[in-house]
Protein backbone atom coordinates (compact mmCIF):
# COMPACT_ATOMS: atom_id res chain seq x y z
CA UNK A 1 0.00 0.00 0.00
CA UNK A 2 1.33 2.81 -1.31
CA UNK A 3 2.13 6.29 0.91
CA UNK A 4 -1.13 8.31 -0.52
CA UNK A 5 -3.38 5.27 0.16
CA UNK A 6 -2.81 4.71 3.75
CA UNK A 7 -2.68 8.60 4.43
CA UNK A 8 -6.13 8.53 2.65
CA UNK A 9 -7.21 5.65 4.77
CA UNK A 10 -6.15 7.92 7.92
CA UNK A 11 -8.21 10.63 6.83
CA UNK A 12 -11.10 8.53 6.52
CA UNK A 13 -10.47 6.90 10.15
CA UNK A 14 -10.41 10.52 11.62
CA UNK A 15 -13.50 11.46 10.26
CA UNK A 16 -15.24 8.85 10.78
CA UNK A 17 -14.08 8.86 14.73
CA UNK A 18 -15.30 12.40 14.36
CA UNK A 19 -18.72 11.77 12.86
CA UNK A 20 -19.21 9.22 15.89
CA UNK A 21 -18.11 11.62 18.52
CA UNK A 22 -20.43 14.16 17.33
CA UNK A 23 -23.56 11.57 17.26
CA UNK A 24 -22.98 10.55 20.44
CA UNK A 25 -22.71 14.21 22.10
CA UNK A 26 -25.94 14.44 19.91
CA UNK A 27 -27.17 11.41 21.43
CA UNK A 28 -26.61 12.70 24.94
CA UNK A 29 -27.77 16.16 24.40
CA UNK A 30 -31.38 14.66 23.27
CA UNK A 31 -31.09 11.66 25.99
CA UNK A 32 -31.08 9.11 23.66
CA UNK A 33 -30.14 5.37 24.18
CA UNK A 34 -26.84 4.58 24.36
CA UNK A 35 -25.27 1.80 22.74
CA UNK A 36 -22.19 -0.24 24.55
CA UNK A 37 -19.58 1.47 21.86
CA UNK A 38 -20.90 4.68 22.67
CA UNK A 39 -20.85 4.40 26.32
CA UNK A 40 -17.13 3.00 25.74
CA UNK A 41 -16.24 6.65 23.99
CA UNK A 42 -17.83 8.53 27.11
CA UNK A 43 -16.38 6.10 29.81
CA UNK A 44 -14.32 3.55 29.33
CA UNK A 45 -13.64 2.41 32.81
CA UNK A 46 -17.45 1.40 32.81
CA UNK A 47 -16.31 -1.40 29.79
CA UNK A 48 -14.09 -2.88 32.76
CA UNK A 49 -15.76 -6.49 32.83
CA UNK A 50 -12.69 -7.82 35.52
CA UNK A 51 -10.43 -7.75 37.88
CA UNK A 52 -7.58 -10.25 38.45
CA UNK A 53 -6.42 -10.69 42.55
CA UNK A 54 -2.90 -9.42 41.70
CA UNK A 55 -5.00 -6.30 40.14
CA UNK A 56 -6.79 -6.22 43.55
CA UNK A 57 -3.34 -6.34 45.69
CA UNK A 58 -1.83 -3.74 43.37
CA UNK A 59 -4.84 -1.18 44.59
CA UNK A 60 -4.43 -1.98 48.27
CA UNK A 61 -7.85 -3.61 48.41
CA UNK A 62 -9.28 -5.85 50.86
CA UNK A 63 -9.12 -9.41 50.13
CA UNK A 64 -12.87 -9.55 50.56
CA UNK A 65 -13.16 -7.11 47.91
CA UNK A 66 -15.83 -8.34 45.29
CA UNK A 67 -15.42 -6.79 41.50
CA UNK A 68 -18.78 -5.27 40.19
CA UNK A 69 -18.75 -5.01 36.99
CA UNK A 70 -20.54 -1.64 35.99
CA UNK A 71 -21.87 -3.08 32.79
CA UNK A 72 -23.19 -6.22 34.73
CA UNK A 73 -25.75 -3.56 36.63
CA UNK A 74 -26.17 -1.51 33.37
CA UNK A 75 -27.72 -4.82 31.38
CA UNK A 76 -29.67 -5.87 34.40
CA UNK A 77 -31.09 -2.03 34.50
CA UNK A 78 -31.87 -2.83 30.91
CA UNK A 79 -33.90 -5.52 31.76
CA UNK A 80 -36.21 -3.74 33.67
CA UNK A 81 -36.39 -0.88 30.48
CA UNK A 82 -33.52 1.21 31.71
CA UNK A 83 -31.61 3.27 28.70
CA UNK A 84 -28.02 4.48 29.33
CA UNK A 85 -28.24 8.39 28.21
CA UNK A 86 -24.99 9.75 29.57
CA UNK A 87 -21.91 8.31 31.32
CA UNK A 88 -18.79 9.89 32.64
CA UNK A 89 -15.24 9.18 34.96
CA UNK A 90 -13.06 11.63 36.72
CA UNK A 91 -9.69 12.35 35.77
CA UNK A 92 -7.40 9.41 37.97
CA UNK A 93 -5.46 11.38 40.44
CA UNK A 94 -2.70 8.75 39.63
CA UNK A 95 -1.50 6.88 36.96
CA UNK A 96 -2.44 3.21 39.01
CA UNK A 97 -5.79 4.24 39.19
CA UNK A 98 -5.90 4.75 36.03
CA UNK A 99 -9.00 2.87 34.41
CA UNK A 100 -10.22 2.25 37.51
CA UNK A 101 -11.37 5.63 38.61
CA UNK A 102 -15.02 6.90 39.88
CA UNK A 103 -17.38 7.21 36.70
CA UNK A 104 -21.82 7.65 36.56
CA UNK A 105 -23.99 6.40 34.22
CA UNK A 106 -27.23 8.36 33.70
CA UNK A 107 -30.09 5.92 32.96
CA UNK A 108 -33.71 6.52 32.00
CA UNK A 109 -37.19 4.62 31.33
CA UNK A 110 -39.16 5.96 28.16
CA UNK A 111 -42.49 4.95 30.27
CA UNK A 112 -41.24 8.00 32.87
CA UNK A 113 -40.51 11.12 30.38
CA UNK A 114 -43.94 12.57 30.09
CA UNK A 115 -44.87 14.70 27.68
CA UNK A 116 -44.88 18.07 27.29
CA UNK A 117 -43.09 18.24 30.57
CA UNK A 118 -39.64 19.71 31.63
CA UNK A 119 -39.41 17.17 34.16
CA UNK A 120 -38.46 13.46 33.98
CA UNK A 121 -36.87 10.72 36.09
CA UNK A 122 -33.24 9.22 36.07
CA UNK A 123 -31.25 6.67 37.68
CA UNK A 124 -27.94 8.17 38.47
CA UNK A 125 -25.10 4.35 38.82
CA UNK A 126 -21.83 5.47 40.13
CA UNK A 127 -19.38 3.44 40.78
CA UNK A 128 -15.54 2.88 40.87
CA UNK A 129 -12.66 -0.21 40.99
CA UNK A 130 -10.14 1.28 43.25
CA UNK A 131 -11.89 1.19 46.70
CA UNK A 132 -12.71 4.94 46.44
CA UNK A 133 -16.61 4.90 46.02
CA UNK A 134 -19.29 2.17 46.53
CA UNK A 135 -21.36 1.00 44.22
CA UNK A 136 -24.54 3.16 44.71
CA UNK A 137 -27.81 3.88 42.98
CA UNK A 138 -29.61 7.47 43.12
CA UNK A 139 -33.14 8.88 41.97
CA UNK A 140 -32.70 12.02 40.27
CA UNK A 141 -35.10 14.35 38.52
CA UNK A 142 -33.60 15.81 35.32
CA UNK A 143 -34.91 19.31 33.68
CA UNK A 144 -34.63 20.54 30.41
CA UNK A 145 -34.64 23.78 30.55
CA UNK A 146 -31.39 24.54 31.76
CA UNK A 147 -29.82 20.82 32.16
CA UNK A 148 -30.21 21.15 35.68
CA UNK A 149 -30.61 18.01 37.51
CA UNK A 150 -32.42 17.81 40.95
CA UNK A 151 -31.45 14.71 42.61
CA UNK A 152 -33.90 13.65 45.55
CA UNK A 153 -32.60 13.13 49.04
CA UNK A 154 -31.91 9.25 48.99
CA UNK A 155 -32.33 8.24 52.36
CA UNK A 156 -36.19 9.12 51.83
CA UNK A 157 -36.48 6.96 48.29
CA UNK A 158 -34.69 4.13 49.30
CA UNK A 159 -30.98 3.50 50.30
CA UNK A 160 -29.02 3.30 47.43
CA UNK A 161 -25.26 2.33 48.93
CA UNK A 162 -24.47 -1.10 48.25
CA UNK A 163 -20.66 -2.35 49.47
CA UNK A 164 -18.10 -4.00 47.47
CA UNK A 165 -18.91 -7.42 48.86
CA UNK A 166 -21.26 -8.97 46.32
CA UNK A 167 -23.76 -7.72 44.03
CA UNK A 168 -27.12 -8.97 43.97
CA UNK A 169 -29.29 -8.30 40.91
CA UNK A 170 -32.30 -8.61 43.55
CA UNK A 171 -31.48 -6.10 45.55
CA UNK A 172 -30.82 -3.82 43.12
CA UNK A 173 -34.52 -4.37 41.74
CA UNK A 174 -35.79 -3.97 45.10
CA UNK A 175 -34.50 -0.38 45.13
CA UNK A 176 -35.39 0.40 41.48
CA UNK A 177 -39.16 -0.42 42.68
CA UNK A 178 -38.51 1.93 45.76
CA UNK A 179 -37.28 4.71 43.74
CA UNK A 180 -40.18 3.91 41.18
CA UNK A 181 -42.85 3.90 43.89
CA UNK A 182 -41.78 7.34 45.22
CA UNK A 183 -41.49 9.03 41.78
CA UNK A 184 -44.46 10.27 41.63
CA UNK A 185 -44.60 11.67 44.95
CA UNK A 186 -41.71 13.46 44.03
CA UNK A 187 -43.15 15.01 40.98
CA UNK A 188 -45.87 16.31 43.40
CA UNK A 189 -43.68 17.57 45.46
CA UNK A 190 -42.30 19.46 42.59
CA UNK A 191 -46.01 20.87 41.33
CA UNK A 192 -45.86 21.79 44.61
CA UNK A 193 -43.37 23.93 44.54
CA UNK A 194 -44.44 25.56 41.62
CA UNK A 195 -47.34 26.63 43.57
CA UNK A 196 -45.25 28.35 46.41
CA UNK A 197 -44.20 31.85 46.52
CA UNK A 198 -40.92 33.46 48.26
CA UNK A 199 -41.13 36.92 49.81
CA UNK A 200 -37.55 38.55 49.14
CA UNK A 201 -36.32 37.56 52.49
CA UNK A 202 -37.67 34.01 51.82
CA UNK A 203 -35.54 33.91 48.98
CA UNK A 204 -32.35 35.38 50.55
CA UNK A 205 -32.46 32.96 53.23
CA UNK A 206 -32.86 30.16 51.03
CA UNK A 207 -29.68 31.46 48.95
CA UNK A 208 -27.85 31.87 52.54
CA UNK A 209 -28.78 28.21 53.32
CA UNK A 210 -27.78 26.48 50.03
CA UNK A 211 -24.43 28.85 50.10
CA UNK A 212 -23.80 26.81 53.45
CA UNK A 213 -23.56 23.65 51.47
CA UNK A 214 -20.73 24.62 49.78
CA UNK A 215 -18.94 26.51 52.43
CA UNK A 216 -18.87 24.37 55.37
CA UNK A 217 -16.26 25.37 57.66
CA UNK A 218 -17.16 25.85 61.30
CA UNK A 219 -16.78 29.34 60.90
CA UNK A 220 -19.13 30.01 57.84
CA UNK A 221 -22.97 30.58 59.46
CA UNK A 222 -26.43 31.96 58.96
CA UNK A 223 -24.63 35.54 60.06
CA UNK A 224 -21.72 35.59 58.37
CA UNK A 225 -22.11 33.86 54.84
CA UNK A 226 -23.69 36.91 53.60
CA UNK A 227 -20.53 38.58 53.84
CA UNK A 228 -18.57 35.99 52.26
CA UNK A 229 -20.62 34.72 48.86
CA UNK A 230 -22.65 37.24 47.02
CA UNK A 231 -25.97 36.10 47.79
CA UNK A 232 -27.43 38.26 44.54
CA UNK A 233 -25.19 36.36 42.38
CA UNK A 234 -27.06 33.45 43.79
CA UNK A 235 -30.11 34.74 42.88
CA UNK A 236 -29.35 35.90 39.88
CA UNK A 237 -31.53 34.93 36.50
CA UNK A 238 -29.89 34.21 33.62
CA UNK A 239 -33.58 32.74 31.88
CA UNK A 240 -36.76 34.08 31.30
CA UNK A 241 -37.92 30.87 32.63
CA UNK A 242 -36.21 31.33 35.54
CA UNK A 243 -37.36 34.81 36.58
CA UNK A 244 -40.42 35.05 39.45
CA UNK A 245 -40.65 34.51 42.96
CA UNK A 246 -41.43 31.14 43.03
CA UNK A 247 -40.18 28.66 45.06
CA UNK A 248 -39.63 26.34 41.80
CA UNK A 249 -38.05 29.37 40.02
CA UNK A 250 -35.40 30.52 43.13
CA UNK A 251 -34.56 26.64 43.54
CA UNK A 252 -33.26 26.52 39.90
CA UNK A 253 -31.43 29.35 39.78
CA UNK A 254 -29.74 29.16 43.03
CA UNK A 255 -29.02 25.41 42.15
CA UNK A 256 -27.49 26.53 38.90
CA UNK A 257 -25.47 29.40 40.61
CA UNK A 258 -24.43 27.15 43.28
CA UNK A 259 -23.48 24.14 41.62
CA UNK A 260 -21.41 26.54 38.20
CA UNK A 261 -19.83 28.10 40.29
CA UNK A 262 -21.46 31.62 39.07
CA UNK A 263 -20.92 33.34 42.12
CA UNK A 264 -18.55 35.69 43.62
CA UNK A 265 -16.63 34.94 46.99
CA UNK A 266 -14.80 36.77 49.34
CA UNK A 267 -12.04 34.97 51.54
CA UNK A 268 -11.13 38.02 53.68
CA UNK A 269 -13.30 41.40 54.03
CA UNK A 270 -16.88 41.89 53.32
CA UNK A 271 -17.79 40.40 49.17
CA UNK A 272 -19.41 43.50 48.52
CA UNK A 273 -17.19 46.06 49.97
CA UNK A 274 -15.41 48.53 47.30
CA UNK A 275 -11.35 47.15 48.49
CA UNK A 276 -12.24 43.69 49.11
CA UNK A 277 -10.45 41.24 46.83
CA UNK A 278 -13.15 39.07 45.21
CA UNK A 279 -13.24 35.52 43.52
CA UNK A 280 -15.31 33.60 41.19
CA UNK A 281 -16.25 30.28 42.21
CA UNK A 282 -15.18 27.45 40.46
CA UNK A 283 -17.59 24.69 39.69
CA UNK A 284 -18.14 21.83 41.15
CA UNK A 285 -17.16 18.97 39.08
CA UNK A 286 -16.62 16.31 40.93
CA UNK A 287 -20.21 14.12 40.61
CA UNK A 288 -20.23 12.70 43.78
CA UNK A 289 -19.86 16.39 45.52
CA UNK A 290 -22.57 17.20 42.84
CA UNK A 291 -24.70 14.68 43.96
CA UNK A 292 -24.35 15.05 47.50
CA UNK A 293 -24.77 19.14 47.32
CA UNK A 294 -28.22 18.46 45.01
CA UNK A 295 -29.50 16.49 47.20
CA UNK A 296 -29.40 18.81 50.47
CA UNK A 297 -29.92 21.43 48.08
CA UNK A 298 -33.66 19.57 47.58
CA UNK A 299 -33.97 18.57 50.74
CA UNK A 300 -34.06 22.49 51.41
CA UNK A 301 -36.43 23.25 49.14
CA UNK A 302 -38.74 20.58 49.87
CA UNK A 303 -39.08 21.52 53.59
CA UNK A 304 -40.62 25.00 52.50
CA UNK A 305 -43.48 23.09 49.97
Amino acid sequence: MSKEDLNNEFDVAVRLQKAFEETTAKKVENHQALNDSEIALLCPVALKNTMTNSEIEKLGLSKHYSFVPTMKVVNDLRTLGYEVTDAVQVKARKKSTNGYQKHMITLEHPKYKVEGSEEYPQILLTNSHDGGNAFSLSAGIFRLVCSNGLVIKTEDYGTARLVHKGYSFEAVQKLVKEFEETMGEVLTKITAMKKVQLTKDQQIEFAKQAALLRFTAKSYNEDNISDVVDIDDLLNVDRKEDAGNGLYEVFNRVQESLVQGKYLYASSGKVKDADTKTRKARPIKNFKQSISVNKKLSELAFELV
